[in-house]
């Protein structure tokens, strides 16, 4: 179906595209004023574009009309010159090799064609017409916009932009991209990739204001000073007729005279002299630095634009003129000639834009952006950040290691792995971290890795709980997808697609945490989910599948847009729950192995009567601590049916109950054991009772848990009670809460 078709004297251009109405309908339910919203304009010619009511093309007559031009769609362009035999060469011009190469040109019919997919790439675009005729060299440009289906053109896209650039400047910026969108220069600082832009803006009429002072340079009358012999003397005056007569005698006599004289080394051209010089230097530096670094994907055409506008630029700096110019040493006053005179004003204004930085969405210059995808996805990053800020009551993140960085001064984008993130500390010690781009790779070195291939989610949270055991670590992948389940299924709603789904069962079941004093690897991803553009009512995304799963299995999606607060409360809620959910209730909810029962998350603890004296000042003073028990053993542990004590699971951890005191600590169990009293200790030990042989139960203690330095913490007891980890980790009022005696 043809869509725009543009009326030149020496050709017609057509563009085709196939399901071009649902692309549209898509847009349409984004955007409210689609119907004009935007513009289309040629060089020159006639254009007509597609009534999508009538579906036939009709001769464009309006400033804003609807767009047709949309993300991720293959349009086919046609050509076909009038009058072969006076047209040779024609081609479509681009920078980038993949659109060049895409077209080709059959002379024997005269058509040039070739297809084109802006994919992810949103913003303001051309087509270029190139073509010799009467040995002239012929350029046609058509100017239009790439809309996106997925978002609002002009909030939603502008706020990712906004946002982004608000919180990382130029991060947003790119180079070799099909679109550009609209700037102006500002006071910001300046870098290569946006002086290379502002330039490929002004370089003509740069070109053009240095040749038209060269051939008409600015001058001004001096006055000249000189010493000559009175026979060199052309124009006497009274002062020096009278010096002559007092000093007739001296015939090597020099005399002072002054003489009025234009000169052309005037501070204005010492400008335009350093102008041109250092603006020559930056070109060749970084037209060196883009044929190296892109010298596979720029095209021929634009090699050789690059070498035409060197070779101007130098033809220029080389003119004897400068040679008659001083060295440029500021200006000292504000110049009229710079500010208006003809070439001048150019001039300075090119310099001024040159060494400024920019204002996006506000000008006629053109820079390129990162495709959407990209900044979706940074996007998603700063939103999750701003949630957290605003449920943690923070205005900024307590540490900030993410750092936007430059290569080669040229091309912005956040450092991937740990450097890249920004931290939340709690008030009780609890680090909310959050990662972009993190990578968990398969080095045997690593605590948190995959043993099979590199894992790398967009966003990583990480939430050091307190609450149990200290530094329990609790991690939640995002994934951010510009994609929806129906762009490749005709008329589906706004779905994650399948296979980002899939990814996020493929990150919990690839990405492990080594316990080195475990034998096999514990996996390490609480839950995933999917972030990406969908929208819909409210309560209908509420009883959808990928979102009802959440709460299930702790896999699913969240639809978020920009501008859409409605929806955005599902990923706050869910934040919220998360950041405020103790352990126990999370590892709870983790969906255990068939016919598995996972231990515990919050297990029991021993609390036993440590004595006065030595027992206690071994306790204090000894590693290794071997706990023993008198004559009466735990109830919790005698197993009725065998009269042995055995291990519960449930019973992780002991704490002694200092005689007098309270608890301060608590540590955690090796194991049990059942061994005569006089067995316990070595002979030689103070707390050895060498007569003793009755059994008694041994409890060999482990990594010591300090609840308090200097306070105790009280409880009933006579000699044994049992609480849970979560109370004596967190007292209350100075007393540990204690389970029921049954």
């Amino acid at each position: 179906m043809q869509v725009l078709k543009v009326e030149h004297d020496d050709f017609e251009l057509v563009v085709e595209c196939n399901n071009l109405f649902s692309a549209f309908n898509k847009a349409k339910q984004k955007q409210s004023q689609i119907l004009s919203s935007t513009s289309y304009n040629v060089s020159e010619g006639v254009i007509s574009i597609l009534n999508i009511e009538s579906k036939i093309l009709e001769l464009l007559i309006t400033a804003k009309t609807h767009p047709l031009i949309f993300e991720n769609k293959e349009y086919f362009i046609g050509i076909t010159f009038k009058n072969i035999a006076a047209i040779k060469s024609p081609s479509i011009n681009s920078k980038l090799k993949d659109v060049e190469e895409k077209f080709f040109y059959r002379e024997e019919l005269g058509f040039l064609a070739g297809t084109i997919n802006y994919g992810n790439d949103l913003g303001k675009s051309t087509i270029i017409v190139r073509y010799s005729k009467e040995d002239k060299q012929q350029e046609v440009v058509l100017n239009f916009e790439v809309f996106p289906t997925k978002l609002d053109y002009r909030s939603d896209y502008d706020k990712i932009v906004a946002d982004i650039e608000n919180e990382y400047p130029y991060l947003v910026l790119d180079f070799l991209k099909k679109t550009y969108t609209s700037f102006k220069t500002g006071n910001s600082p300046n870098t290569d990739l946006i002086w290379w832009q502002v330039f490929g803006g002004i370089y003509y009429d740069f070109i053009e204001a240095s040749k038209f002072i060269l051939n008409k340079p600015h001058s001004r009358i001096i006055n000249q000073t000189k010493y000559v012999k009175a026979d060199k003397i052309i124009k006497w005056n009274p002062l020096l007729e009278e010096e002559y007569a007092q000093f007739k005698h001296l015939p090597n006599k020099n005399y002072r005279i002054e003489n009025k004289t234009i000169s052309t080394d005037t501070s204005e051209n010492q400008f335009l002299k350093h102008v041109v010089f250092k603006t020559l230097k930056r070109f060749v530096k970084v037209k060196i630095y883009i044929e190296h670094r892109f010298k596979n994907a720029i095209t021929t055409s634009f090699k050789d634009e690059m070498k035409s506008i060197e070779k101007q630029m130098e033809t220029i700096a080389i003119n004897p003129f400068f040679k008659t110019i001083g060295e440029f040493k500021g200006l000292r006053q504000e110049s009229l000639v710079l500010q208006k005179a003809t070439g001048y004003s150019t001039i300075y204004k090119s310099w001024t834009m040159l060494n400024g930085g920019l204002k996006l969405f506000d000008g006629i210059q053109k820079i390129e952006l990162k495709n959407i995808a990209e900044l979706y996805q940074i996007w998603c990053f700063l939103e999750i950040k701003n949630v957290l800020q605003n449920l943690l009551g923070k205005e900024d993140p307590d540490e900030i290691e993410l750092a936007e960085i430059q290569v080669d001064d040229f091309v912005f984008k956040i450092e991937r792995g740990v450097k890249s993130k920004v931290s939340f500390i709690q008030k009780n010690g609890e680090r909310i971290e959050l990662f972009h781009d993190f990578s968990y790779d398969t080095k045997s070195n690593q605590d948190v890795k995959s043993f099979t291939v590199n894992q790398r989610p967009d966003i990583v949270l990480r939430i050091t709980k307190n609450d149990l055991k200290e530094n329990y670590v609790l991690t939640y992948l995002y994934d951010a997808k510009y994609r929806l389940a129906s762009d490749e299924r005709e008329g589906a709603p706004d779905l994650p697609p399948d296979d980002a789904i899939n990814q996020m069962h493929r990150y919990r079941d690839a990405i492990y945490y080594v316990n080195k004093n475990k034998i096999k690897p514990e996996k390490e991803v609480i839950g995933a989910y999917v972030l990406f553009p969908g929208s819909g009512e409210l309560e209908s995304i509420k009883n959808l599948a990928y979102h009802k799963s959440i709460d299930e299995v702790n896999i699913g999606a969240f639809p978020l847009r920009p501008n859409d607060y409605e929806n955005k409360t599902l990923l706050e809620e869910h934040l919220k729950k998360i950041l405020g959910l103790d352990t126990e209730s999370v590892l709870n909810e983790v969906s255990p192995h068939k016919e598995n029962i996972y231990e515990s998350s919050n297990p029991e603890v021993l609390i036993g009567i440590v004595n006065k004296g030595k027992q206690s000042i071994y306790f204090e003073t000894e590693n290794n601590i071997l706990y023993h028990t008198g004559k009466v053993k735990p109830s919790k542990l005698k197993d009725e049916d065998s009269g042995y004590v055995k291990i519960k699971s449930e019973i992780k951890y002991f704490a002694p109950y200092y005689s007098g005191k309270g608890i301060k600590e608590y540590y955690e169990i090796l194991d049990f054991r059942i061994i005569p009293r006089n067995e316990i200790f070595d002979k030689s030990h103070s707390l050895n009772k060498i007569d003793d042989k009755s059994d008694r139960l041994v409890i060999r203690l482990g990594k010591k848990h300090v609840i308090n330095d200097i306070k105790y913490f009280t409880c009933p007891i006579t000699v044994y009670r049992y609480t849970k980890l979560s109370h004596i980790r967190n007292p209350k009022e100075n007393k540990i809460e204690v389970l029921k005696v049954s």
